[in-house]
């Protein structure tokens, strides 16, 4: 199995060198011949100086149907034309394609390239995380101290790390609302399963907010 990036500047690069250190063949389709040479001299890989849009062009990497092929040029009609191409005339399913304008993610979808990568939406959808966070933070209602708005990050030592939220006893009045892995905003279920560094926010009453603290962090 080899991994094959059409198209693509530095991100190509680093994309490459990240795989190749990670054992696996690599070629490199690009269509800049001074990148090309660069990379040739910088890489441990096949290099290909030409337009991934071609035939003739593919077929110098002998793409087997177990290959990976990693579309990443500024066009999405370029994009879209390579995953066609290898996946009528070579067979490969497994494609990764770089989508830019956010309009066209269905219709790589439709001509059933699955793996498809928006930068536009995965910017806007780690802005939104970030938002909903702070939102949920300043937006909480608290009236007469009746509710407790907590958050934490778990620690590598806390009591309840890798434990499902079913398998936890929060005490009476406490609810996990919330939590936040990375950049992803969870909605906790009972099978939700916490792990080291989630931020985690607890809705609670005044009077069991210390044994929460107790319970998630493992402090008396």
């Amino acid at each position: 199995m080899k991994v094959v990036i059409v198209g693509g500047g530095k991100v190509s690069y680093y994309l490459a060198k990240s795989i190749i250190e990670k054992g696996y063949k690599v070629v490199v389709i690009n269509k800049d011949e001074k990148f090309c040479k660069e990379m040739a001299m910088k890489l441990k890989a096949l290099v290909i100086n030409g337009d991934g849009t071609k035939l003739n062009i593919l077929s110098q990497a002998e793409l087997l149907r177990e290959d990976i092929v990693v579309v990443l040029t500024p066009r999405d009609h370029d994009n879209l034309m390579t995953a066609h191409l290898v996946r009528k005339f070579f067979g490969v399913d497994r494609i990764v394609s770089l989508v830019n304008d956010p309009e066209n993610v269905e219709i790589f979808k439709k001509l059933g390239i699955n793996t498809v990568v928006n930068l536009t939406l995965l910017i806007n959808q780690t802005l939104e995380a970030m938002m909903f966070a702070e939102e949920i933070e300043q937006q909480i209602p608290i009236e007469e101290e009746k509710l407790v708005f907590l958050k934490f990050e778990l620690p590598a030592d806390s009591p309840v790390k890798d434990k499902a939220l079913k398998d936890i006893e929060l005490p009476p009045d406490s609810i996990v609302s919330a939590i936040i892995r990375r950049n992803d905003v969870i909605i906790p279920r009972g099978d939700t399963i916490l792990k080291e560094g989630d931020r985690v926010f607890v809705m609670c009453s005044p009077k069991v907010q210390t044994k929460v603290t107790e319970l998630l962090l493992g402090v008396d």
